[in-house]
């Protein structure tokens, strides 16, 4: 059974990992050199950093004066800061949102307990328990939605949490007796692994709309989520047929779950073990063996990658033709890191014909809907991508164009960030 990951002597020290990135579009190394910065406050001997943001803020913990206890601290702006504890001797950093606000654990008076916290605004908040005597919080998103692990009452067990608007919900099981929360995006969807009946397994899960969707393994017994961003896409590890090897996975809503190392370049020589982190460009980042067996850190960045399917219909107008229309659906291909039309350029292809939609073009509704409608190249263009029991369909039109297919059949090509279909239609005339 797993030990609870909240204790604070459960301490994971990282020995000499190097960086390689490890590109889908190409094989070579990327050369790149760096600055350091020693991020030990000058106490103690000992520091660790967790967490990071886009504006270079740091938390993690330090040893403090004796090198006998740990404080958790934020560093941002040349400057390290101890965050304290809730009234204890102990404290750890894990993550860090874009504004600079913490959470993790910290003992309280006495240290009878360890709690998770919301560092914010510079004091530390209690974030309490879901019944038992301790929890720890693991991730936290732009508006200090926290997800963690605590114990249920009578500390026998500790199940996910979601901490919101200062109340703290537990997120239940796969139907056994534990769960654990690692991973938070924007919308609050959560991921992290949980016990399956009988504590015999532990899967990997998604939190979404008040429930938990369990999101299977490779083959084998378990698997756990690690990251998560918000296209809702998760990665973690897991166990391959007959538990013989644990290989870092990508899951996709509507695609499911597929072992990232089918989507290499054959012959890489490369084995992806577990990923922590993804972005919303689709980049992965975690631990692998190279083609020598050495462990080393990479990044995934994608390539396009094609719709499983596609279709479309497409009707252009006038003498010569200056108006289009253009209808269909796609399902998003294995190994998509999903699509998100208001942060991704969207290309659409008619023939020799190509309008292109900048990022931060599109707007999406609360229903899902992404739609566009002005001015590209001196084309008006009406587009909408909208979410499908399956897939998503599309329409668009567009007016006082030129430069528009003249013969049949034409070749429409719609490309969403690096997803992308082709479909070859008879087109219709008007």
């Amino acid at each position: 059974m797993k030990a609870p990951s909240f204790c604070l002597q459960n301490l994971r020290t990282i020995l000499g990992v190097s960086l390689l990135t490890l590109c889908l579009v190409s094989a070579g190394l990327a050369q790149t050199t760096y600055t350091i910065t020693d991020l030990t406050p000058g106490v103690g001997s000992y520091s660790v950093g967790q967490g990071i943001n886009a504006s270079g803020q740091v938390t993690g913990y330090a040893f403090m004066a004796g090198d006998t206890r740990f404080h958790a601290f934020l560093y941002s702006g040349n400057t390290m800061t101890n965050l304290a504890t809730l009234g204890g001797s102990e404290s750890l950093g894990f993550g860090i949102n874009a504004s600079g606000q913490v959470t993790g654990s910290a003992s309280t008076t006495s240290d009878s307990a360890t709690h998770g916290f919301l560092y914010s605004g510079g004091s530390m908040t209690d974030l309490g328990t879901i019944g038992g005597s301790s929890s720890v919080g693991r991730g936290i998103n732009d508006s200090g939605q926290i997800t963690g692990s605590s114990y249920t009452t009578g500390d026998g067990v500790y199940h996910a949490f979601l901490y919101s608007a200062g109340s703290m919900t537990d997120l239940g099981t796969l139907g056994g007796s534990y769960s654990e929360g690692n991973g938070i995006n924007s919308s609050g969807q959560v991921t992290g692994d949980a016990y399956t009946t009988g504590d015999s397994a532990f899967h990997a899960f998604l939190y979404s709309g008040g429930s938990m969707t369990d999101l299977g393994t490779l083959g084998g017994s378990s698997s756990a989520g690690l990251g998560i961003n918000t296209s809702g896409q998760v990665t973690g590890y897991a166990y391959t047929t007959g538990d013989s090897a644990a290989h870092a996975f990508l899951y996709t809503p509507g695609t499911g779950m597929v072992d990232l190392n089918t989507l290499l370049p054959t012959g890489s020589g490369w084995t992806l073990l577990a990923t922590y982190g993804i972005n919303d460009a689709g980049q992965i980042t975690g631990s692998s063996t190279d083609p020598n067996g050495s462990t080393h850190a990479f990044l995934l960045s994608p390539a396009n990658v094609p719709f499983s399917a596609f279709a479309a219909k497409l009707e252009i107008s006038g003498t010569p033709p200056r108006s289009f229309e253009t209808v269909g659906g796609f399902t998003l291909g294995a190994g998509s890191n999903g699509i998100s039309p208001v942060n991704e350029v969207v290309t659409l292809t008619l023939g020799t014909f190509s309008i292109t939609i900048p990022k931060n073009s599109f707007t999406r509704t609360t229903t899902g809907v992404f739609t566009y409608q002005g001015r590209v190249g001196g084309v008006a263009l009406q587009f909408r991508i909208a979410p499908a029991t399956t897939g998503y369909t599309f329409k668009a039109e567009g007016s006082r164009a030129t430069g528009l297919p003249t013969t049949n059949p034409v070749t429409v090509v719609l490309t969403v960030g690096d997803d992308t279909g082709t479909k070859t239609v008879k087109s219709e005339r008007e």
